[in-house]
C-alpha cells in the first residue's frame, strides 16, 4: 500500500513538471469569473421580472371569483384573459360579454396588490349544475410599460373544492347561529336592564 502512494506521488511530481498548470488555473478562474457573472445577471433579471399568480378564493361567501394577484416586486400590466367557451358559456349572457371583453384588457397590478373577477355565480351552482366544471384561463401580462409579454396557463376545477365548500358552510351556518344567539341575549339583556329601571323608578315614585 505505501508502495503504490509514492508511486503515485512521483506520478503527480513528473505531471506537474511537465504540464503548465499555471495556464489551466488561470482559465478555470476566467470561466469560474464568466459563470458567477452569468447567475448574477440572471438572478437581477428574475427580480426586476413581473410575476402574476391566478387563484380562486372564497372573497365573498361562496361567490365564484378568480383572484389576480401580482407576487413579484414590479408593477405588471394584465394585456389578455381568454376563458374556455365550454365554461363561459353556462354563465350569463352578460357576464360572458364581459368576460369576452377581457380578451385584449389593460389591467394594472401594482406589487402586492390583486383584482378581483367574478363569475356572478354561487360557487355550488357551478358544482351542482355545469356540465364544465373547469375554467381554463389563458392570460398573459408584461411588466408595466415594457412590451416583453410572458403567456401562462392555469386550469381550476371548481368541483374539487365540493367537500371543503360544504365546510365552510357548516361553519358559516354554525356562525350565524351563534351571531343570531347572540343578538337574541343582547336584546333580552336590554329588555331587562329597561324593566329595573322602571321597577327602579316604580320604586321611588311609591
Amino acid at each position: 500500500m505505501e508502495e503504490l502512494l509514492e508511486r503515485l506521488v512521483v506520478a503527480v511530481e513528473q505531471q506537474n513538471s511537465a504540464f503548465p498548470w499555471d495556464s489551466v488555473i488561470s482559465v478555470l478562474a476566467l470561466i469560474a469569473s464568466w459563470v458567477t457573472i452569468f447567475f448574477l445577471l440572471k438572478e437581477r433579471s428574475e427580480k426586476n421580472r413581473p410575476y402574476m399568480q391566478i387563484s380562486f378564493e372564497l372573497v365573498r361567501s361562496t361567490l365564484a371569483c378568480i383572484v389576480l394577484r401580482n407576487v413579484g416586486t414590479v408593477p405588471l400590466e394584465v394585456k389578455s384573459l381568454t376563458f374556455n367557451e365550454t365554461f363561459t358559456k353556462q354563465l350569463q349572457t352578460k357576464t360572458q360579454e364581459r368576460l369576452k371583453k377581457k380578451e385584449s384588457t389593460s389591467i394594472v397590478i401594482f406589487p402586492g396588490q390583486k383584482w378581483i373577477i367574478s363569475f356572478d355565480t354561487n360557487v355550488f351552482n357551478i358544482i351542482n349544475e355545469f356540465n364544465e366544471k373547469t375554467v381554463r384561463i389563458g392570460y398573459k401580462y408584461s411588466k408595466y410599460r415594457k412590451n416583453k409579454s410572458y403567456n401562462e396557463t392555469i386550469e381550476i376545477d371548481f368541483s374539487e373544492y365540493g367537500g371543503f365548500l360544504d365546510y365552510i358552510s357548516e361553519v358559516d351556518e354554525f356562525k350565524n347561529s351563534v351571531d343570531n344567539l347572540k343578538k337574541s341575549m343582547e336584546s333580552i339583556d336590554k329588555d331587562i336592564k329597561k324593566m329595573a329601571v322602571l321597577i327602579e323608578d316604580g320604586e321611588n315614585y311609591g
